[in-house]
């Protein structure tokens, strides 16, 4: 597999986008996952506009497929003392794969400080058996770019689960010491939804929207962390769930939502 910052090398200027061969070994069926997805269209924009204070939030709608040939197009939709709001869209050759608005924030002094989502309490990765099949024994695909350890709550398709929920810890076999934003989206959505503990049998699921908001970028992402998905309501085909991000020292790194389409 390749690491991930060989995949962001592979996305180049083509006049005023940016355009990749979607990479399959970091696909999901027949399209790129989202992480990946949400990567490399923030690594358009960051090449696309200097001088970006730190991202605060991203808002994602996967529309289509993203195979093929992809373009990334970006647009400047307001910068101003403080923040800068950028958009930017996913193009393949069916159309519209993807569409993204970036909200970048410098810091400011303040007298609001707390910090009131603390990580659950599992053991340390070492001591967790794996969450899903690895190596050899693992389907072809983009999770072959990640290793996960179960940390709490049931693995997919349990029955005997209390409840839609896991705490998974994960980490990239090789970022490639890629851009740490770019490797946060792209780390923070490479788990299946947490609904998937309860489905009865394996079944399709497509991503609708995803919101991640940024709390605290690390300095590189190449070390363990702790994803935690929760299903909070699904019905009628589709699952809400709620989503954060800590370090191993138990720092929140991001928190997010995400609208999922079940086919089971």
């Amino acid at each position: 597999m390749s690491s991930l910052r060989a995949v962001l090398d592979t996305l180049v200027p083509d006049g005023n986008v940016f355009a990749v061969e979607a990479p399959v070994e970091w696909s999901q069926g027949r399209t790129l996952y989202g992480g990946i997805t949400a990567a490399l269209a923030y690594e358009a924009v960051r090449r696309s506009h200097d001088a970006l204070p730190p991202l605060r939030s991203a808002q994602f709608t996967f529309v289509g497929p993203a195979s093929g040939r992809l373009r990334f197009t970006t647009a400047l939709l307001r910068r101003g003392r403080s923040s800068t709001l950028i958009a930017a869209d996913c193009l393949s050759e069916e159309g519209i794969a993807a569409k993204a608005v970036f909200a970048f924030g410098a810091a400011r002094e303040s007298k609001v400080e707390h910090n009131l989502l603390p990580m659950p309490n599992v053991q340390a990765p070492d001591a967790c058996a794996s969450f899903r099949k690895e190596g050899a024994a693992a389907r072809p695909g983009f999770w072959n770019n990640f290793e996960t350890r179960l940390g709490a709550g049931g693995r997919l398709i349990d029955e005997t689960a209390d409840k839609p929920e896991f705490a998974v810890w994960t980490r990239f076999l090789d970022s490639g010491g890629a851009d740490p934003t770019t490797a946060l989206l792209a780390l923070a959505d490479c788990l299946p939804p947490a609904a998937m503990v309860v489905f009865p049998a394996p079944a399709p699921i497509s991503t609708i929207t995803w919101t991640v908001d940024v709390a605290h970028v690390p300095q590189s992402l190449d070390g363990w962390h702790l994803l935690w998905s929760e299903s909070e309501q699904a019905g009628e085909g589709y699952s809400l769930q709620n989503m954060a991000m800590w370090s191993e020292r138990g720092e929140l790194i991001a928190t997010g939502r995400q609208t999922i389409a079940i086919f089971a």
